[in-house]
C-alpha cells in the first residue's frame, strides 16, 4: 500500500473537511458574501411549515444555504442575514406565520396574491423588525384592524377585508406610499395628509372614509392620489393645481364645490370627478 494512505482514516477525514470548505466558499461566492445565517435559516423553515410545506417554496431545503435559495430570498452579503422575504402569487392559504418576526434584518416583505387569512400580526413593523420599510399583503383574505405598529414606509393592503380605522400611530408616522384600496375601512383617514409629510402616493379607494377634504394639506412630493369611492366630503383643496399628478381620481364621494383650474388637472377627464355632490368646473359643467 503506498505510504500516503498507511492511515485511511485520517486521509478520508481530511478529504472531507476539505470538500467542506470548498463548498461554503463555493456558497459564499454565489451569495456575494457571508452564507445564510443559521438563525434565519431556522425561521425561514419554520415559515414554510407553518406554511404548509407548499410545493412553491420546496426550493427551499436545509440542504442549501438558503441565501443561494433560487426563489424567495435576498441576504446581506457582509453578514448572511435574510433581508428581503418573498412568496407572491403562490395561492397559499394560511395565518401570516409568527416565525417572521424571528428575521429581524428583514427591509422587504412580499405575500401579495396569496390566499393568507386572519389578522396582519402586530410584530410586521418597525418595533419587531427595525429595518423593514416595505410591506405588501395586497390580494390576500386578511381580516380585522389594522394594527398600530403597520408604520413602514411602504405599506400595500389593497384588496383584502380589513375593517375598523386607521391607527392613531400613523398620524406622525413616516409614509413614501399607501395603499388600502378595496377593504372595508371607516373614519377619518385626513391624519395621512401634510404639507410636509413625504408622503408621494395614497390609494383609498373604494372604502368607507369619510373626513373634509378640504381642510387638508396635500404633501409637497404627492403626485397620486386616489380615493374614489368613499363618503369623503368638502371641496378639492386648491393647491392641487400645483402637483404634477400622475393619478388622481375623487370620483363617487360627497365634495362639492369648484374643481381648481391648472395644467395638470386637466390632464384628467369626467370620470375621476363624477358622481360627487356638486363639484363644477372643467371637466364638468361649468359652476353657476
Amino acid at each position: 500500500m503506498p505510504s500516503q494512505l498507511k492511515n485511511p482514516p485520517d486521509y478520508f477525514a481530511t478529504a472531507a473537511a476539505l470538500l467542506l470548505a470548498v463548498l461554503v466558499l463555493a456558497t459564499a461566492a454565489r451569495t456575494g458574501g457571508a452564507p445564510c445565517d443559521k438563525s434565519d435559516m431556522a425561521a425561514l423553515l419554520a415559515v414554510k411549515s407553518a406554511l404548509g410545506d407548499p410545493p412553491a417554496l420546496s426550493v427551499w431545503n436545509s440542504t442549501v444555504d438558503c441565501c443561494s435559495w433560487p426563489y424567495g430570498i435576498s441576504c446581506d452579503g457582509n453578514t448572511g442575514r435574510v433581508t428581503d422575504l418573498t412568496v407572491f402569487g403562490r395561492e397559499i392559504s394560511a395565518p401570516i406565520p409568527a416565525a417572521i418576526a424571528n428575521l429581524t434584518a428583514l427591509r422587504s416583505i412580499n405575500f401579495a396574491y396569496n390566499q393568507l387569512h386572519g389578522s396582519i400580526p402586530e410584530f410586521l413593523g418597525p418595533h419587531a423588525l427595525p429595518d423593514l420599510t416595505f410591506l405588501r399583503l395586497d390580494g390576500n383574505r386578511l381580516t380585522g384592524p389594522i394594527p398600530p405598529t403597520a408604520t413602514v414606509f411602504n405599506l400595500l393592503l389593497v384588496g383584502n377585508q380589513l375593517t375598523g380605522q386607521i391607527p392613531d400611530t400613523f398620524a406622525d408616522a413616516v409614509f413614501g406610499d399607501v395603499e388600502l384600496s378595496d377593504n372595508q375601512l371607516t373614519g377619518d383617514a385626513s391624519m395621512l395628509f401634510g404639507a410636509k409629510k413625504q408622503l408621494n402616493s395614497l390609494f383609498l379607494s373604494r372604502n368607507r372614509f369619510k373626513f373634509d377634504l378640504g381642510r387638508v394639506e396635500l404633501p409637497e412630493v404627492m403626485d397620486i392620489l386616489e380615493i374614489d369611492g368613499n363618503m369623503v366630503y368638502g371641496s378639492i383643496p386648491a393647491e392641487a393645481v400645483a402637483r404634477k399628478w400622475l393619478s388622481f381620481n375623487v370620483s363617487y364621494n360627497q365634495l362639492c364645490g369648484p374643481i381648481p383650474q391648472g395644467k395638470y388637472t386637466h390632464r384628467f377627464g369626467p370620470k375621476h370627478f363624477a358622481a360627487n355632490k356638486c363639484l363644477c368646473g372643467r371637466p364638468l359643467a361649468p359652476c353657476t
